[in-house]
């Protein structure tokens, strides 16, 4: 991976050896540079293929970073990676180039200056604490050094490239003494697929700690990692990660090109960070009593805060911090990318706005060009489809805060199994008792409809693929509430003023951005300042960010906890007599339990034949007539009876076999 965001310009979709895409009327992107055909990537499951790369840090002296093209770069292997010591602690979290470069070809700026936040700074280098938000750069090391440490536990997978040419990293935690992971029930825990809701990341990283911290050491863990495997990709997206901690531009998701205003040009609008201060606030400018739209908050102790009062009735304009640089009378309306990862997925997909051709259609913003045509959602869909023992997963984003899950675009009482929707109303409470959000359920009813309004549906969701055609328990948890902590005029919302009040009253000098003055190369004589946007309004200030992330992931752990698991018991032998009809010449009687509380397949993954039925099987011995298939419901019990006939030895072996409730196995001797 690159000191930069920068990578030599990344390939159309269709050439990174993706499902070919079905033909559209015209391409959403119109420009896009092609990388050279010799470093294209194809992924295939199991596949390893060499990329080029960049390295996070310098060498030895550790004082500079690696700015080297992409066709200067060392090499790295998709796949399992080596468990190599990463070496001393990076000597900066951040590029040490003033600058960085952000993949794609566009009609705005791709490159902007390089932000130091405090806010990612570790208290002590080279030793764990959740009181900062960890960079790319650090990550990485982090991994790496687990994968070197505890290679009992812990395999370091790069699954492919982002969009940028960027690694994605990923780790599988489990006891590998028990078994393979793929023999093991699992869950998939994924953060940072939307670029700046970089508390996602934090709790996915919070959960690999704990997990790899406490092996050896406690009980329950030890238990967890017996008999189950973990996946975590702490950052789905990395190059929307880098873009929002390496400088003061963010954006919802993929860096990948957009045309966002429907103006033929691709990003073409930025914010500026015309204060120099890291972030995009916002701009207000004093034009006189009753002449503006905005006053300040006379609710707001601190007065920091501005109240819209409606044209011709207030003091100031507002603005987002910025130039208007297409001219259109809008600032800031096209930064950089635009499109949507959790939007990308192949259940019930809708194209975007503009690319209806009957014009009359439900569209979606962000869709993509089609179906998993980003590789960051790709990246996840065939680890998940060759990784079928995966019975929940949690793809975090921030910031409601809310247990949410599908179905998007149904009422869950007209569209799911009923089994299954009330084993997610059980989740959902459970989830709420760990972290306190203030909501949970479905996208469609209790999302949409959290303020007020109709349901809402949104089209080509991760949760809707994930029940719906994966059939699994699929949450996309919403991590930290904004800085709304108190609703103090009772209406069931929250303003500006009522954050500002709060933090006032914590003693918190780090929510809002002070107002400063500056010259608007258009506007002149304005002010910049507002809500912190990235630690506080999208995510905490670092010093609460630990106990977040530690909540959620307790919820991701008892989704862990709860995934089936067959275990096999009460296993007897009955010898036959001689000159059975059947040739069989013993009985084998056995029992198998579910002792999770999610079922072998739920109903909706029964219908879709995502996974195969549970069954018994015998080694050592021919199984006389069909084996018996089952599925099995949270702590239910299947009594067997197989006929075998005894081919050598004494010695045989009886095996559950579930695919997301895993195996368990039994000797027997047939005497």
């Amino acid at each position: 991976m690159s000191s930069e965001i920068t990578r030599s310009s990344p390939d159309r979709p269709d050439a990174t050896g993706g499902p070919t895409p079905p033909p559209v009327p015209r391409t959403i992107w119109t420009r896009q540079a092609r990388r050279p055909t010799s470093k294209l990537v194809t992924l295939l499951a199991g596949a390893a293929v060499v990329l080029a790369s960049t390295p996070l840090w310098g060498g030895a002296d550790r004082a500079t970073l690696d700015n080297a093209e992409l066709s200067a770069a060392p090499t790295y292997t998709i796949g399992l990676q080596p468990a190599t010591d990463p070496g001393p602690f990076p000597g900066s979290v951040t590029p040490t180039t003033p600058t960085v470069t952000i993949a794609g070809e566009r009609d705005g700026e791709s490159t902007f200056d390089v932000v130091r936040y405090p806010q990612v700074q570790p208290k002590k280098p080279g030793q764990m604490d959740f009181d900062h938000f960890h960079t790319g750069i650090e990550i990485q090391w982090w991994l790496k050094k687990w994968a070197h440490e505890r290679p009992d536990i812990v395999d370091l997978y790069i699954v492919g490239e982002s969009f940028g040419g960027e690694p994605i990293y990923q780790v599988t935690i489990t006891d590998k003494s028990t078994g393979k992971d793929t023999d093991k029930p699992a869950a998939f825990f994924e953060g940072n697929r939307h670029s700046g809701e970089i508390s996602s990341a934090e709790s996915s990283l919070w959960l690999a700690h704990h997990l790899i911290s406490k092996a050896g050491r406690d009980r329950q863990v030890d238990k967890l990692l017996d008999d189950k495997a973990v996946y975590i990709r702490p950052v789905n997206n990395p190059d929307g990660h880098n873009l929002y901690l390496y400088t003061a531009q963010t954006n919802r998701s993929s860096v990948r090109p957009t045309d966002n205003d429907a103006d033929g040009k691709l990003d073409e609008d930025p914010g500026e960070d015309l204060n120099g201060d890291g972030y995009l606030s916002q701009l207000r400018q004093y034009v006189g009593a009753g002449k503006g739209t905005h006053v300040v908050d006379d609710r707001d102790p601190a007065k920091v805060t501005m109240r819209s009062v409606g044209a011709g009735n207030g003091d100031y304009l507002m603005f987002s911090e910025g130039v208007d640089n297409d001219g259109d009378g809008r600032d800031n309306e096209d930064g950089v990318g635009g499109l949507d990862l959790h939007r990308n997925y192949p259940y019930n997909w809708h194209v975007m706005p503009g690319y209806d051709e009957t014009g009359r259609n439900l569209t979606q913003v962000g869709a993509g060009e089609y179906p998993l045509s980003e590789p960051e959602t790709r990246h996840v869909y065939t680890w998940l489809m060759s990784h079928t023992n995966i019975g929940a997963v949690n793809s975090m984003d921030t910031r409601v805060p809310m247990h949410l899950r599908g179905p998007s675009t149904c009422d869950p009482v007209e569209c799911m199994y009923t089994d299954d929707r009330k084993l997610y109303e059980h989740f959902d409470r459970a989830g709420v008792g760990f972290t306190g959000y203030r909501y949970s359920g479905s996208v469609y009813i209790d999302y949409a409809t959290r303020n007020g309004g109709d349901p809402e549906a949104l089209f080509g969701h991760g949760p809707d693929f994930g029940y719906f055609q994966y059939g699994a328990v699929w949450y996309g948890d919403e991590i930290w509430n904004g800085g709304d902590f108190v609703d103090y005029d009772s209406d069931e919302r929250f303003a500006d003023w009522e954050r500002s009040r709060w933090c006032v009253e914590n003693r918190r000098t780090n929510c809002f951005l002070p107002w400063t003055k500056i010259e608007h190369p258009k506007l002149g004589a304005v002010e910049v300042g507002g809500i912190n946007p990235k630690f506080w309004a999208q995510n905490p200030s670092p010093d609460l960010i630990g106990q977040w992330a530690a909540n959620q992931a307790k919820f991701n752990l008892y989704l862990t906890e709860s995934l089936p698991q067959v275990a096999l018991s009460q296993v007897g032998v009955k010898p036959l007599r001689a000159g059975q009809t059947d040739g069989a010449t013993h009985e084998i009687t056995a029992t198998v339990t579910n002792t999770g509380r999610m079922p072998t397949a739920l109903e909706q993954a029964k219908e879709v034949k995502i996974v195969a039925p549970d069954t018994v099987q015998v080694q050592g011995a021919r199984l006389v007539g069909d084996a018996p298939q089952f599925f099995l419901d949270g702590g239910k019990k299947q009594r067997v009876t197989l006929r075998v006939t005894k081919t050598g030895t004494e010695a045989a072996t009886v095996r559950a076999v579930s695919v997301r409730g895993g195996l368990d196995s039994a000797p027997v001797r047939l005497r």
